[in-house]
């Protein structure tokens, strides 16, 4: 088994997670690069292969959104959340 850190081309982690050997790979999807590794989504990014700390601007930029109907926040990444939204856009698009 294998841990593994999923980021897209800006170098943020869009999921973290363990798979065996042969499915390492696999875990990326579209736009997205795979690496082996143990790292934290909240404080952490991938730069020239590396896992590196944010800057606190970095951290607080990237703060879960604030779901107003709750006052909840929502534990997901942001890219998480874009994905929800385009996936939320494209079927009322097919209304």
């Amino acid at each position: 088994m294998k841990n593994y850190i999923a980021y897209d081309q800006d170098g943020k982690i869009q999921r973290i997670g363990v798979c065996s050997d042969d499915a390492l790979k696999a875990q990326a999807l579209a736009g997205e690069s795979v690496m082996e590794g143990v790292a934290n989504d909240i404080s952490q990014k991938i730069v020239q292969g590396k896992i590196v700390n944010k800057t606190s601007q970095e951290i607080e930029a990237d703060k879960p959104p604030v779901i107003a109907e709750s006052k909840l926040l929502a534990r997901i990444t942001v890219g998480q959340y874009q994905s929800i939204l385009d996936r939320i856009s494209v079927l009322e698009n097919e209304v």
